[in-house]
């Protein structure tokens, strides 16, 4: 894809973290498009999506109606399924975790396999609903395995677990990490990615990526990252990716030249220290597209 297609999702589907709809703005006040229009030359801002009406408040935070939650999950999905038909790279900016569940849902196609990398703390294996904690449902959901109520949101496009990457875990219960062995998903928590180091967990991806046909959509939760470099977060938890790690994951992804999609959350501006975690995140963004524009030509 030679377009990039910016878009904000200032959504929260979690009452105690309403602070998480202002990462779009967040991320946008470091100057990240500015810099992305200097490397590439067609970037299209798609700016930000509406904050929920005061009905859809209500609805989504109040009642937990799923019947709303799922409208709105589905009007993301076909706003980035549509950003993909015009041929542009999505990336988007997010705080909540479950807006992730429709930006790959966006990206499935009938022709072409779509392979997930998820660095997150979470696996978000959960099988059943607990509560209003959708989030932990997402990936569950991706591989046809969450609970149905979401499964409309996949418009029956589910992913192999074969064509799913974990990266980053330190927060995992044993239902999940059963899950993901039957299902074949490549998982790294943090205590395999410590006795290995990064650069070989990095090497093993891309080879993982090498053998796949399809396109690969990245999904950055804050949250894998040690808060000392991302204390924006509504969960933190110390022993996280350092700098140096996913700097060196983030050129490498740049360098397989597969990457067709993007997605950032889990950025919460309430909790952070002068926007440092967006800074980091648009530092990420930057020295990716910087090792394509060079190696582009």
């Amino acid at each position: 894809m030679e377009k990039l297609g910016i878009l904000g999702v200032p959504w929260t589907f979690h009452e105690k973290r309403q602070g998480v709809a202002l990462a779009p703005y967040a991320i946008r006040y470091t100057g990240i498009i500015g810099a992305l229009e200097k490397m590439e030359n067609d970037v299209i801002d798609y700016h930000n999506m509406a904050f929920f009406t005061e009905m859809e408040q209500e609805a989504i935070l109040k009642s937990k109606d799923m019947k709303a939650i799922t409208y709105k999950a589905k009007e993301l999905r076909d706003i980035i399924a549509d950003i993909r038909l015009e041929n542009a790279m999505p990336i988007v900016f997010g705080g909540d975790q479950f807006i992730s569940l429709s930006t790959i849902a966006g990206m499935q196609t009938d022709d072409t396999e779509q392979m997930v990398i998820w660095v997150n703390a979470h696996a978000d294996m959960g099988q059943v609903l607990q509560g209003g904690d959708l989030c932990h449902n997402v990936m569950a959901t991706v591989i046809g395995k969450g609970p149905k109520a979401l499964e409309t949101v996949m418009n029956q496009r589910f992913i192999k677990g074969e064509n799913i990457c974990i990266v980053g875990t330190r927060r995992i219960d044993q239902k999940e990490l059963d899950l993901i062995q039957d299902e074949k998903i490549m998982h790294y928590e943090m205590t395999t990615i410590d006795k290995m180091g990064f650069s070989m967990v990095t090497d093993e991806i891309i080879q993982w990526m090498a053998k796949k046909k399809g396109h690969v959509h990245l999904v950055l939760d804050v949250d894998a990252i040690d808060p000392e470099f991302t204390p924006g977060t509504d969960f933190l938890s110390q022993g996280g990716i350092y700098w140096r790690e996913i700097r060196y994951f983030m050129k490498n992804l740049a360098l397989s030249n597969q990457i067709q999609a993007m997605t950032f959350t889990g950025i919460n501006p309430l909790n952070d220290e002068k926007n440092k975690t967006s800074k980091f995140v648009a530092s990420l963004l930057e020295e990716f597209f910087q090792i394509q524009s060079i190696q582009n030509g």
